[in-house]
C-alpha cells in the first residue's frame, strides 16, 4: 500500500524522535516505570522541556506513546513495546548512518566518491548493534556457543565489546581479544572493559579484519566469531581468502561462528521489514556487495569450513552459520 507523502515526510521525522527519545533514557524509564512525568524527567536529566514535548507529539501521532494529564504525563502507547524492540535500529538509522543520509545526492556522484567519501559514526553503529543484537541474536549465539567447550575466543569487528564482558562475567576463567577497526568504538569498547573491571582478561585491538595481521594474543583462541560484518569481507575471491587465512592467524581455532545478513533479493513493489532496506541502500551506496544466502553456502562448500548448522535469528534476512575446520 502507498503512503501518503506527509506520511512519508513525517515519518522521517518521527524515526529522529524516537532515536532522540532512547539515546535521553525516556524509553528505558518508560518501559521501567510504566508512566513518566514529563516536566520531572525534563529537570531532573537538565533537558528543554519544549524539545521534548515536541519529540513526544511526534511519537504520540505514531502510536509509541500516549499523553495524559493535559499532556503533562507520558505512557506506554500500543506501539511502545515493539518501538522499544526495535530502537537500536532507529538509533543505527540516525546516528550511526545520519550524515552519510544527509549527503545521498553527493554520494551517488562518481566524482564525489574519492577517498573516505562515507561518513557514518562507529560508535553509534556499535551502540545500535548492541542494543538490537541483545534482543534478537544473543540469546541464539549463547546457545549455539555453549554447545563445544572453549576457554577463550576472538570476536572479529567486536565493535563495543559487549558480547566478549558478557562471557567473561559468567566465565571467570574466560579470555578474549577483540578485533575493532573504528577508532571510536575500539576506544568505546576499551572504556567499557575497564569500567567492568575486566582488563586482565579481556582486550581490544584496533585493526582490519580484512587484512589482519599475525598477533601472538590471537593464540590461544580456540572459537573465533563475528557479526554482520561478513559482507564487508565480499567480492567472493576476497572473502574465501579471509577464511582461508584464519587457520594461520588463530592456529587453534577449530570453530568460527559467523553471524551476517544476506541479500533479500526482495521487489520493489514487496513490503519491506524494518532494517532491510536500510541496511541493502547504505551498502549499495558504500559500494559493499551483499551476498545471498546460496552465495554464502557455496563459498563454504569451496572452502576450508564446513557449515554444521545454520541459525536464523530475529533480524530479518539474517542468520549464524555455525563452520568448523575440515579435516
Amino acid at each position: 500500500m502507498t503512503n501518503s507523502i506527509p506520511d512519508i515526510f513525517n515519518s522521517a521525522i518521527v524515526a529522529a524522535a524516537v532515536s532522540a527519545l532512547d539515546e535521553l533514557r525516556l524509553f528505558d524509564e518508560l518501559q521501567t516505570k510504566g508512566s513518566v512525568r514529563i516536566e520531572d524527567f525534563c529537570r531532573r536529566s537538565d533537558l528543554h522541556q519544549p524539545s521534548i514535548l515536541a519529540l513526544l507529539r511526534g511519537v504520540h501521532r505514531a502510536g509509541i506513546i500516549e499523553l495524559a494529564e493535559a499532556g503533562q504525563v507520558a505512557i506506554q502507547g500500543e506501539a511502545f513495546q515493539e518501538a522499544f524492540a526495535c530502537k537500536g535500529y532507529f538509533l543505527w538509522l540516525v546516528r550511526g548512518y545520519g550524515r552519510m543520509l544527509s549527503n545521498l545526492a553527493t554520494i551517488a556522484r562518481n566524482s564525489e566518491r574519492q577517498a573516505q567519501f562515507i561518513e557514518r559514526d562507529g560508535e553509534y553503529i556499535a551502540m545500535s548493534g548492541r542494543d538490537y543484537g541483545a534482543r534478537f541474536v544473543d540469546s541464539h549465539f549463547r546457545r549455539l556457543l555453549g554447545q563445544a567447550p572453549f576457554a577463550a575466543a576472538a570476536d572479529l569487528g567486536c565493535g563495543a565489546a559487549g558480547r566478549l564482558i558478557d562471557i567473561a562475567r559468567e566465565r571467570p576463567s574466560f579470555r578474549g581479544i577483540g578485533v575493532e577497526v573504528d577508532g571510536k568504538a575500539v576506544a568505546r569498547a576499551r572504556r567499557s572493559i575497564q569500567d567492568s573491571g575486566l582488563q586482565a582478561r579481556l582486550s581490544v585491538v584496533e585493526d582490519d579484519i580484512r587484512r589482519l595481521k599475525p598477533n601472538p594474543a590471537f593464540d590461544p583462541a580456540d572459537v573465533v566469531f563475528s557479526f554482520f560484518m561478513g559482507h564487508d569481507l565480499w567480492p567472493r575471491s576476497d572473502c574465501l581468502d579471509f577464511l582461508e587465512c584464519l587457520p594461520e592467524r588463530f592456529p587453534h581455532a577449530e570453530r568460527f561462528l559467523l553471524a551476517d545478513t544476506y541479500r533479500s533479493d526482495l521487489q520493489s513493489s514487496q513490503n519491506f521489514p524494518i532494517f532491510t532496506y536500510g541496511f541493502e541502500m547504505t551498502h549499495a551506496f558504500m559500494g559493499h556487495y551483499i551476498p545471498t544466502l546460496e552465495e554464502w553456502m557455496d563459498l563454504f562448500e569451496t572452502s576450508s569450513w564446513t557449515c554444521v548448522h545454520r541459525q536464523e535469528l530475529g533480524i530479518p534476512f539474517s542468520c549464524v552459520f555455525d563452520l568448523r575446520r575440515k579435516g
